[in-house]
């Protein structure tokens, strides 16, 4: 479920204006905030009265109409100095009637990778397959990523011709020989310029998985290697990237034509990008995250956001990599395998940041079979189809693109708009949480409690007799849920005591 329709928002609403949950004055800009105002006249009177800075969020040239309706109101606003600590300064906004939103410029930094041996060539690899697609890329015959995933299946259908992948990262190298036949509407954020060039390497890394060039004799092929690669450097040449720089970025990859979003980076606490993520979900953009690499059940944002596809990490084993976080915020695991590297070379490497551009590429593989498709249509066709792995925390989810690709959608009818199928669940819950469905079904159940946060997610098959059957780890009180099938849609709420 991706729309909190049935929830009570007033927590939320409320929450707009505090210290985000887990930002402190180390993960933010100094004295910057982001401001939306519903009068730009009182705000630029307060700027002046107190020496700030005052800039436009969105910098990018030629917004669309859309985009500055909906963030022509945010500024970012520059104290001049530490005179106040973060806190006060958050407080001198709490106050003014014409302010609408405000929160600190949090900083978010690249999910480190794994990087394994350089490998410089491969002769190309004999075609040992009668069904699966064999590009003539001459290291696939190394891509074992390719081959569990099924990804060879998918390519049978397309290779993501018409598809557009943003990956936001620290840009890409720009003369790489399997990267630049597939660049487009690139962009810098950071500096508002066209010097994109990847000056650390991870960026090129991820633009590899996403969409390397198929069939062009040369290295490798990415997940999506027939689709635009619309490379957006977020990163400086070293430290974090400002949650306002990101927040354009997405905006950017909207306005021109992007279908896909990936990021992976992130932090623990909330950093303020949920809005434009919501707005880039509402007009058709899939955005998927990186679930971090620390082995915990813990909340990573962007990952987390109820809008965004959090990623976890597998091995050539099929089996979670060991530093992958895991939980209700890693909705899809996927392995990295092989990719490009700057200068012309080739390597792989394990982290949920190589795993996340995998899962953007399937995402455009989706788009391309069927043009036009819903956002939530994409989501459900790499959620419902992926392979269930009995892993080390349990069961978990890993992308079969085949299965994604081939399950048919029909283009114009919203899952939304699914009639309800007719479930039964008690109002009131103790122990484990159970639900009735008429018959066996694949599903997924979302509980979210009275603010709206997620707090339990579970997706899977019923058994034969139509029930669900869960052990959430929550408290007593009220909670919302959503269980959703391919064809249909279910809410409601319960009391859960102990």
């Amino acid at each position: 479920m991706r729309k909190r329709s049935v929830l009570c928002m007033v927590g939320a609403a409320l929450g707009v204006l505090l210290f985000p949950a887990g930002i402190t004055a180390a993960d933010v800009v100094p004295n910057q905030f982001i401001v939306r105002t519903s009068d730009s006249q009182a705000l630029t009177e307060f700027a002046a009265e107190h020496g700030l800075e005052v800039a436009g969020l969105i910098t990018y040239p030629n917004p669309s109409q859309e985009t500055m309706a909906l963030f022509g109101d945010f500024y970012v606003l520059t104290f001049p100095e530490e005179s106040r600590t973060t806190a006060e300064q958050l407080r001198m906004f709490q106050i003014q009637p014409w302010v609408k939103q405000a929160e600190p410029n949090a900083l978010l930094y690249p999910i480190p990778g794994w990087d394994e041996e350089v490998v410089e060539s491969f002769a190309p690899p004999p075609d040992t397959f009668d069904d699966p697609y064999t590009p003539n890329d001459p290291m696939f015959g190394d891509q074992w990523d390719k081959t569990l995933t099924e990804t060879d299946w998918a390519w049978n259908s397309t290779r993501g011709e018409g598809a557009t992948v943003a990956v936001l990262d620290m840009g890409v190298d720009t003369t790489h020989e399997d990267l630049n036949e597939n660049l487009y509407r690139c962009y810098n954020s950071v500096d508002d310029d066209s010097n994109y060039h990847d000056l650390r390497g991870h960026g090129t890394s991820c633009c590899g998985y996403a969409a390397a060039r198929i069939d062009n004799n040369v290295g490798i092929a990415g997940m999506a290697g027939g689709a635009h690669l619309m490379a957006i450097r977020v990163f400086p040449d070293e430290g974090g990237a400002p949650s306002s720089v990101i927040i354009n970025a997405i905006n950017y990859a909207v306005d021109n034509g992007a279908n896909v979003i990936s990021m992976s980076f992130g932090a623990y606490g909330n950093v303020g990008l949920e809005w434009t993520l919501n707005s880039a979900w509402d007009r058709g953009v899939f955005s998927c995250a990186g679930a971090g690499n620390n082995n915990k059940d813990e909340a990573f944002y962007p990952a987390a956001y109820p809008k965004v596809m959090g990623v976890g990490a597998t091995t050539s084993d099929d089996e979670r990599w060991e530093n992958s976080n895991y939980g209700i915020n890693a909705q899809i695991y996927s392995p990295s395998g092989l990719t490009t590297k700057p200068a012309n070379t080739y390597g792989s490497g394990t982290a949920t940041s190589f795993t996340t551009p995998q899962v953007a590429g399937l995402a455009a593989l989706v788009y391309s079979a069927y043009p036009g498709t819903a956002t939530q249509q994409v989501w459900d066709n790499i959620i419902e189809t992926a392979d269930t792995l009995n892993s080390d925390i349990g069961k978990i989810l890993r992308i079969n693109s085949r299965n994604a690709v081939f399950r048919e959608i029909i283009v114009g009818v919203d899952a939304e708009s699914a009639e309800p199928v007719s479930l039964k669940a008690s109002p009131i819950q103790h122990g484990a949480i159970r639900f009735a469905a008429p018959g066996a079904t694949n599903y997924r159940l979302d509980v979210y409690d009275v603010s709206g946060s997620l707090v339990y997610r579970d997706a899977g098959r019923t058994d034969a007799n139509g029930e669900i059957t869960c052990n959430p780890a929550i408290g007593q009180g009220v909670y919302f849920w959503e269980i959703r099938t391919h064809h249909s849609r279910e809410t409601g709420k319960f009391v859960y005591v102990k």
